[in-house]
């Protein structure tokens, strides 16, 4: 009978195999994990990008607008939970909602109305866009009105006053976009105006 040699390989074939098989799957099991994770974070850069777009647009509403109309409804708003709690925004003792201002002009009187369906001091008349009011303080954008048929809160809050000590009066403006689903903020964009923006000729000064 012959004896194999001590450094003989024959016998060890399915063993390597087997070793080369589960090296291989904890490889591809590593790749998985960074294609699911990639995965995650372009999904989440994609609704950044969009909140920010909303946020935009809602701004660049009031940026259209003089400063005699730059107002807020709170007709709708929620006045509990994530709308009403954000201290970064949500100026203290505003009621009926958290940022609550109606437009008024540099003198404190209200030429213009949020609430206005028509007529010559109408915001929604002459200031809205794509359907959208500027006036309204949370609206929530879904379905075929969504970029990317995901839901968003659009939240406006308004201060007004002298933001500042010992300066002029002036709004202060904060949009917030939410995850419709978990309410985590998305973007925000703060804005302020005084009375100089818009002001029209022979108006007070400011």
């Amino acid at each position: 009978m012959t004896i194999p040699a001590v450094d003989s390989e024959g016998g060890f074939g399915l063993v390597e195999l087997l070793i080369a098989m589960v090296v291989l799957q904890v490889a591809l099991l590593a790749i998985v994990g960074a294609f699911g994770a990639g995965a995650v974070a372009l999904g989440r850069a994609a609704k950044i990008n969009t909140a920010g777009a909303l946020a935009d647009q809602q701004m660049e509403l009031y940026r259209a607008m003089p400063y005699a109309a730059v107002g807020l409804d709170t007709v709708g708003a929620p006045t509990t939970g994530t709308y009403v709690s954000d201290a970064s925004v949500c100026p203290t003792g505003q009621t009926p909602s958290c940022g609550n201002s109606g437009p008024v002009d540099n003198t404190g009187t209200s030429p213009w109305s949020c609430t206005a369906a028509s007529g010559t001091s109408s915001v929604s008349t002459y200031f809205s866009a794509n359907n959208i009011n500027p006036c309204t303080a949370h609206r929530v954008v879904t379905g075929a009105t969504s970029p990317d048929s995901r839901t968003y809160a659009v939240d406006t809050y308004i201060a007004w006053g002298m933001l500042v000590s010992g300066t002029r009066r002036s709004k202060r403006v904060s949009v917030v976009v939410r995850d419709g689903t978990t309410v985590r903020e998305l973007a925000k964009q703060v804005t302020s105006f005084d009375c100089s923006t818009g002001n029209p000729a022979n108006t007070a000064p400011c």
